[in-house]
């Protein structure tokens, strides 16, 4: 697939876990109006940059070593785990978004913040370690034929 076609599923898994995940929560828990939800999540996405690409950290992390290790490994493998890989990030950002709301509608300011903003650390540094052991896996049990 090559490392601009990882790097591009990565944005958009990007896209619907962070922008997607926190539209359904706002719209679905708070009640707010689509568009209205889209504004607030645009707003704190510029606002808090260095938080959404600490968000966005894990995405790339998994397609840059998706990208090496496809150097190595058969492609079907390297799709395999890039594909678990990002659905687990997926879910998780949703978990989180979903977590956020609820405490938001409970005024629990702290545990809102935590809920999104420890996902790079406590969820995207154990992917990217799974990711890196598949990775090594794949290159010894399904190895890419050199001639």
């Amino acid at each position: 697939m090559g490392f601009k076609g990882y790097l591009a599923l990565a944005a958009v898994a990007f896209l619907a876990a962070t922008t997607g995940s926190d539209l359904v929560a706002r719209t679905s828990i708070a009640g707010e109006p689509v568009d209205f939800a889209l504004r607030e999540h645009l707003h704190w996405a510029g606002v808090q940059f260095v938080g959404t690409l600490l968000l966005l950290a894990p995405f790339l992390a998994v397609a840059v070593v998706c990208a090496l290790v496809e150097k190595d490994a058969r492609s079907r493998s390297v799709i395999a785990i890039f594909t678990v890989a990002m659905f687990a990030l997926l879910y998780f950002y949703f978990q989180g978004h979903q977590a956020a709301q609820h405490a938001l509608l409970e005024e629990k300011w702290t545990a809102a913040t935590l809920s999104i903003g420890l996902l790079p650390f406590f969820v995207g540094g154990p992917v990217l370690l799974a990711v890196i052991g598949a990775g090594a896996a794949a290159t010894k049990l399904d190895p890419r034929a050199r001639y």
